[in-house]
């Protein structure tokens, strides 16, 4: 930092015409810790101001840190206890609270952003916890996360609601809809009833796909516990072969195996075996990315476990906190990041979307 100094006090003083008045000394708190008699250097009038931090700054980066720590899920007083061993100074809970305010007025505007027109696939799931409003209630948030054109993940947005059905997808769905999503290829949820009626009114070119884990983890449910990792084997051969009439003579295979004992369950599963298979439409590099809503579901785990860290019982706002930056940070990661076996079918993907939404 002295270094970086000395360089733009010779620049200003070429610009200036200006000459040296030596140095005075100062410390600076930085995210890595604080730095003791740090040389500022100045000139005769008084006038040079480096741009590494402003005239009364105390502190470099501190608010950059409180907010990385708080979307780790790190409570404000273990987050204190962590800054004054750092940096010597107390901080107290309402200082580090209001620090982390700055991401409450980001996040309508995050939530509201324009949405490209085209994905590829747009996974919908829904995660539940305790939150604390007038009373600690079980409230659900829908997740929609969007793979676009380009083959780039993206976190769409996040939506509460007080309890988990077709209404509040077909909201989701009208959301994404006025943000911009206009053409997308498929999408993929769980059995709830309704959502693949909702996704047909709102984008009637638009596929459903039913997620193939919820559907076998709904299967074993109803099955004797001594059956179950033999049938989860069968279900994975099902929906892990490589055509869907590979598939359909494998759910053939299982449905006479099984259906002497599970004869509901097996025909609950018959009748939705068009949507469970829906993903052998889709090229072969990318159907194992696109069958199951199990890439949300990760993500949704490590938010509850966030959001517990902080507050077991958290009020509405900490909790859209928390979710928001880790959401905007999965999105900074997944940037860069590609579907699996994209290139491979590229243009595959493109005659899709020509063929489904002609110009």
């Amino acid at each position: 930092m002295e270094s970086l100094m000395k360089g733009e006090i010779q620049a200003f003083l070429e610009e200036n015409k200006g000459s040296r008045n030596g140095y005075y000394e100062r410390d600076l708190g930085t995210r890595y810790g604080k730095i003791n008699d740090l040389r500022i250097p100045r000139d005769r009038n008084n006038e040079f101001q480096t741009a590494l931090f402003e005239k009364y700054q105390r502190n470099v980066g501190i608010d950059d840190l409180v907010v990385s720590m708080y979307s780790k899920g790190i409570s404000t007083r273990k987050m204190a206890e962590i800054l004054e061993e750092l940096f010597h100074n107390k901080y107290s809970k309402s200082t580090i609270s209001r620090i982390t305010e700055i991401t409450v007025s980001e996040i309508n505007t995050w939530r509201s952003r324009p949405l490209e027109k085209r994905y590829i696939a747009i996974f919908m799931d829904a995660m539940f916890f305790s939150l604390r409003r007038d009373t600690v209630e079980k409230e659900c948030i829908i997740f929609a996360m969007g793979i676009r054109e380009s083959g780039n993940y993206e976190i769409l947005g996040f939506y509460m609601n007080p309890v988990e059905n077709h209404v509040a997808y077909r909201n989701v769905l009208m959301d994404l809809h006025e943000r911009g999503v206009e053409e997308p290829l498929l999408f993929i949820a769980d059995g709830l009833p309704g959502i693949e009626e909702e996704v047909r009114q709102i984008y009637p070119r638009g596929d459903f796909q039913l997620c193939t884990v919820h559907a076998s983890r709904n299967f074993e449910t109803h099955v004797r516990v001594q059956d179950r990792n033999e049938i989860d084997n069968d279900l994975k051969n099902i929906f892990l072969s490589r055509t869907r009439n590979e598939s359909i003579d494998r759910f053939n295979e299982f449905k006479n195996k099984w259906s002497s004992k599970y004869p509901r369950p097996l025909y609950n599963m018959e009748k939705n075996l068009n949507v469970l298979l829906k993903y052998h439409d889709y090229p072969e590099s990318i159907r194992r990315s696109i069958h199951s809503t199990n890439l949300i579901e990760r993500m949704n785990k490590e938010i509850r476990r966030r959001i517990k860290i902080i507050d077991s019982m958290p009020p509405e706002e900490s909790a859209m906190k928390i979710i928001y930056l880790r959401a905007a940070e999965i999105n900074d990661k997944w940037s860069m990041r590609s579907l699996r076996g994209y290139y491979k079918c590229i243009d595959e993907i493109r005659e899709m979307f020509q063929e489904r939404y002609p110009s």
